[in-house]
């Protein structure tokens, strides 16, 4: 194995610098052996003018040399995001210590002290080469699975709604922000047959790439059984419950909320599968307030549970809003969520305007809130207003 790694890396570049002719040529002649290509420089200044012109794999540094010294040299090639990776062993005869702490605190990866051993230099050179192909290929992997991811991302967007229907008397805003490259949020609206409005918002219980799958299959098993339960909430979570825990072992499940919206009447029927309740609020001079509870537990957790199906009237001037807990856990730390009470806050400041402004002044609230905390998980925020 060690051959073969040799092998196929055989034309790895070596620098090294040091202001002594004889140790230039006895590194030289041991690395060139190993079939490494070696180049050599006397100063700290040609170091850093070959590392710019060809930066190489690997550095041997002495320390002791005329004008800048390896402490230096090392400094200016990681302060230089060309050179930063680049791996820098010394190879000093200052064996104190204190020299040593200082060559790690410049940048160094390993320290070898003169007169130095044949098999000690060859050992720790092939050590850090290894290491710095093997670095290589993660970044390269690393940015292959983030294209690939993003990829995904672009095909799980294309599932959802891409604009929102113009329905006279109503008014329609919604966002979807992942925490990664793909989500496991989602939402979907769509008119039915009896001209009625389907309105979901859905969170997989986990992230990642399992949730970002499962949240493909949970959002096919809901179009499927919407059209094929149209105006029947409480059916649709049932039949998509079974298929999820008979025909997956995925150990995933979701929570769902999904209302019927007569557009004519203001009626929704609903059932809510152990979501985030939904907020109604009504105008400035009632300010009242609903929340549409959990008629049942999550999708994909119990076998033989069923899902109350509720009425609400959505009266002129009211406003919905459905969310995912990415919005009420957002967080600056882990004991400060932006909370239910801090939403419902939020809405009652901006009930008079239109959904659009709703939608995106809580969402400005959120940033705001978090400051420069991480988003840790997926945000999906739908606002529906009745004129």
């Amino acid at each position: 194995m060690e051959n073969i790694s040799r092998s196929a890396n055989s034309r790895e570049n070596i620098l090294l610098v040091d202001d002594t002719p004889d140790n230039l040529r006895l590194l030289s002649q041991i690395l060139s052996e190993r079939n490494y290509r070696v180049r050599a420089v006397t100063n700290g200044d040609r170091a850093l003018e070959s590392v710019q012109l060809v930066p190489p794999d690997l550095i041997l540094l002495d320390i002791r040399m005329p004008g800048m010294d390896g402490f230096e040299v090392c400094r200016a090639l990681k302060e230089d995001g060309k050179t930063e990776n680049i791996p820098v062993i010394f190879i000093s005869a200052l064996d104190d210590v204190a020299d040593k702490v200082r060559a790690f605190a410049a940048g160094g990866v390993d320290y070898i002290t003169k007169p130095f051993q044949y098999e000690e230099v060859v050992a720790r050179a092939e050590t850090h080469l290894t290491l710095r192909r093997l670095q290589r290929e993660l970044r390269l992997s690393n940015r292959k699975m983030t294209h690939e991811l993003a990829l995904a991302g672009e095909v799980q967007a294309s599932f959802l709604p891409d604009k929102m229907p113009e329905i006279p008397g109503w008014q329609f805003a919604v966002t979807l922000q992942p925490a990664r490259e793909t989500s496991g949020d989602f939402f979907d609206m769509f008119t039915l047959p009896d001209g009625r409005l389907g309105l979901l918002v859905a969170d997989v219980v986990d992230k990642g790439v399992g949730a970002a799958l499962f949240m493909s299959l949970s959002y096919a098993l809901f179009r499927s059984y919407a059209q094929q339960f149209p105006g029947q909430p409480q059916r649709v979570f049932d039949a998509m419950n079974n298929h999820i825990l008979h025909d997956t072992n995925a150990n995933q499940f979701v929570t769902a909320f999904y209302g019927i919206l007569d557009p004519q009447s203001g009626n929704m029927v609903y059932s809510n599968a152990g979501h985030p309740p939904p907020l109604i609020l009504g105008p400035e001079n009632k300010q009242g307030v609903r929340w549409l509870a959990n008629t049942g537990v999550p999708l994909g957790v119990l076998e033989e549970c069923s899902w109350e199906q509720r009425e609400v009237q959505l009266f002129p001037q009211d406003v919905l809003c459905l969310y995912s807990d990415g919005v009420i856990e957002a967080e600056q730390n882990q004991d400060s969520p932006f909370g239910m009470g801090r939403l419902l806050d939020c809405a009652k400041a901006r009930v008079n305007g239109t959904a659009a402004e709703i939608q995106q002044g809580i969402i400005a609230d959120i940033l705001q809130f978090v400051g420069e905390a991480p988003q840790l998980d997926d945000i999906v925020l739908f606002v529906v207003k009745r004129e």
